[in-house]
């Protein structure tokens, strides 16, 4: 219910409140709200869309009618529109974590991981129709758990192809599931309109390693 809450707007302040991902605005009088001015808060980017299709991008700041069609209305084809919907997103790209605990090895022994992804919207299009579909805002913990599976599913099928002998002892092999990682999760980043910047696996804990040496972990 919260997700498909309208975000509150006031006195014409688009914000991206901190534990959201991405929030939509919908508006149905885009002349008469720049009359009054819009102020795009500090820390987010509002990510335009006409008809769907992302037309540009407006930073932190404050827009009134003329500045703002001075400024962007060479991105709209007939003119300023009436309607007009908003991605709000941060500036910066959000980071993901997803503990990965009692995945397998060769073996088969205990491993456990830690993956982390940094992440953005590229496509605001994509990200409005496939991951937001009804709802008004995603926020970063939605994200993660849907995400949750398919990064779960790659590392399982990768730990699962090593023994813990090497993965203690081979360390390109760290390089190697980032890779893994970010190839397997391409095709779906881009069907939800997103990009990851970076994909790290940190912290692999091999369990009857610690037992052997007397470690705690």
């Amino acid at each position: 219910m919260a997700e498909s809450e309208a975000p509150q707007i006031i006195d014409n302040h688009w914000r991206a409140p901190e534990k959201e991902f991405a929030v939509r605005v919908d508006t149905d009088d885009l002349p008469g709200l720049l009359k009054k001015g819009i102020i795009v808060e500090p820390g987010a980017n509002a990510m335009l869309l006409e008809n769907g299709a992302n037309v540009g991008l407006v930073p932190p700041g404050s827009y009134l009618l003329d500045t703002f069609s001075q400024r962007f209305g060479n991105l709209f084809r007939a003119g300023l529109p009436k309607t007009l919907t908003a991605l709000l997103v941060k500036i910066t790209p959000t980071d993901l974590d997803f503990p990965l605990e009692g995945l397998f090895s060769k073996d088969p022994l205990r491993v456990n991981m830690l993956v982390k992804l940094q992440v953005e919207v590229q496509e605001p299009g994509k990200f409005l129709v496939n991951m937001l579909r009804g709802r008004e805002r995603m926020n970063v913990e939605t994200l993660r758990e849907y995400l949750q599976p398919e990064v779960q599913a790659v590392a399982e099928k990768w730990i699962r192809s090593h023994s813990v002998e090497q993965l203690a002892e081979d360390f390109s092999l760290r390089e190697k599931v980032e890779l893994a990682l970010e190839e397997a999760l391409r095709q779906s980043f881009s069907q939800a309109g997103l990009r990851f910047l970076q994909v790290r696996a940190l912290n692999m804990n091999l369990e009857i390693l610690n037992i052997v040496n007397g470690k705690k972990s």
